[in-house]
């Protein structure tokens, strides 16, 4: 089996209590709070940020599949309004696989190295087999109606096959005895890799979905509703630290398959042995990546900020600015323009023509952001 490394989620690690309040911005009159997927298998690094409105309650986890090279580390995220039926959702991936012609060696259903082998179904199909599965048991569910969206996997920033097909999908249920509609969201991937083998030249078909999400609301509100959710999937940041590690992560594990397959692992009787050593590489392997990039985390820059740094800006939403009589000062990110008189007092502006100066007492200087 051909492998190959992509990593779905970018993500980070934050610096946390202590700091004051922050405004955050509002979308359609809803204030934002920022929210954090933990990765616990990493200790609780943060392995991205994303932004809901405040009240709503959310729930997440990163899930790891240390035999898949290709997706080792997904997640799922759920933000719910606890005032009303409105849900966001994202899922894991769809991952499957196909081989042409099937020598018989595995049956369909089977799992190898993350993937389920099945064989590929057209993208509105895929992603109607997904939520009959995902809202399964959901009373009175029905397709309102599907459209394509080739623009999504750009907006997505997904780039996992040179086959790739956005697809989107409406549907209508009951929830809690109430009428609810919800749109999926997924990208659709193919592609075919040929390799060698015992039997000659045989193709090998990775498909499924990626970067799937849905919003939920009651039925007659989901269109006016649609800017909130959609604010919520673009709010989505990663965290550079985590995704290092997922990288590394992923370097190992392809090597380590490689390896296998030359000495014919699978071949081994003894599984148990097989497993708990696996466990045990697998917690040296974390172990070893921690200690060196630990090592060679990149210096942080001119002035002194990192990556990590800028993440965790964005995650409370604010600006670290240069102030010439404090230092360092953070203001809100929802207005671009600080200023300060040098004794405490702040003015913040969209405008770019605005001046404090002109209408106040006192030195007002403009601070710039770091």
């Amino acid at each position: 089996m051909r492998l190959r490394l992509f990593v779905l989620l970018a993500t980070c690690a934050l610096a946390a209590s202590g700091e004051k309040e922050i405004h955050m911005p509002k979308v359609e009159g809803e204030q934002f709070t920022p929210r954090l997927v933990v990765d616990r298998q990493l200790r609780g690094m943060t392995a991205f940020g994303f932004r809901a409105p405040a009240g709503w309650k959310d729930q997440s986890r990163v899930l790891w599949d240390l035999d898949n090279p290709n997706l080792p580390a997904t997640a799922e995220v759920m933000a719910e309004n606890p005032k009303s039926l409105e849900g966001f959702y994202i899922y894991r991936p769809a991952q499957l696989y196909a081989v042409r012609p099937d020598p018989g060696y595995a049956r369909d259903g089977s799992v190898a190295y993350g993937l389920t082998k099945a064989n590929p179904v057209p993208p509105p199909q895929a992603l109607a087999m997904f939520i009959q599965s995902a809202r399964q048991g959901a009373p009175k569910l029905r397709l309102i109606g599907m459209k394509d969206l080739p623009d999504l996997p750009k907006v997505l920033k997904l780039n996992y096959a040179k086959t790739q097909k956005g697809i989107g999908i409406k549907v209508s249920y009951e929830l809690n005895g109430k009428p609810v509609e919800e749109e999926f969201y997924s990208v659709y991937y193919y592609q075919e890799i040929p390799y060698d083998g015992p039997q000659g030249r045989t193709w090998q078909i990775n498909w499924g979905l990626i970067g799937t999400h849905s919003f939920r609301a009651e039925a007659g509100t989901l269109d006016a509703r649609r800017p909130v959710f959609g604010a919520i999937m673009k709010s989505l940041k990663g965290n550079p630290e985590w995704t290092r590690r997922v990288v590394e992560v992923q370097k190992n594990i392809s090597a380590r398959i490689q390896q296998q397959q030359q000495q014919g692992w699978d071949s081994i009787a003894a599984a148990g042995a097989r497993s708990r050593e696996i466990s045990r590489q697998n917690d040296a392997m974390l172990a070893a990546i921690d200690k060196q990039l630990a090592a060679s985390r990149p210096a942080p820059s001119a002035n002194g900020r990192s990556s990590t740094d800028h993440f965790d800006d964005y995650v409370r939403g604010v600006d670290t600015t240069d102030d010439p009589y404090w230092g360092t000062s953070q203001h809100s990110s929802s207005e671009q323009y600080h200023w300060t008189d040098g004794y405490g007092s702040y003015r913040n502006s969209n405008d770019a023509t605005y001046d404090p100066g002109q209408h106040e007492a006192g030195s007002w200087v403009q601070v710039p952001t770091r």
